[in-house]
């Protein structure tokens, strides 16, 4: 169930990126669209092999996208305050 997963991505994501931010909401925000754009462009790639090849990559191809669209995402929305 991808809504359950990618949500869980983006909220492991922020609090490991996020927490030297001055607020959780913009990590957080950051995080969520992120992790969910990432996920659809990572998705479409992977079924774009699954049609290619016939295996079974769209789910690993997609949620590995979240991930990465998660860090993006916080990085991006919150940058780590100066110290």
């Amino acid at each position: 169930m991808p809504a359950l997963s990618v949500t869980l991505i983006a909220l492991v994501v922020a609090a490991a990126i996020g927490w030297n931010r001055r607020t959780l909401a913009r990590p957080l925000l950051g995080a969520l669209v992120g992790a969910w754009l990432g996920f659809i462009l990572g998705a479409l790639a992977g079924l774009t092999v699954d049609v290619i090849t016939g295996g079974g990559f769209l789910a690993i191809v997609g949620h590995a996208a979240a991930v990465l669209g998660a860090m993006l995402g916080v990085r991006r929305a919150a940058p780590a305050a100066a110290t």
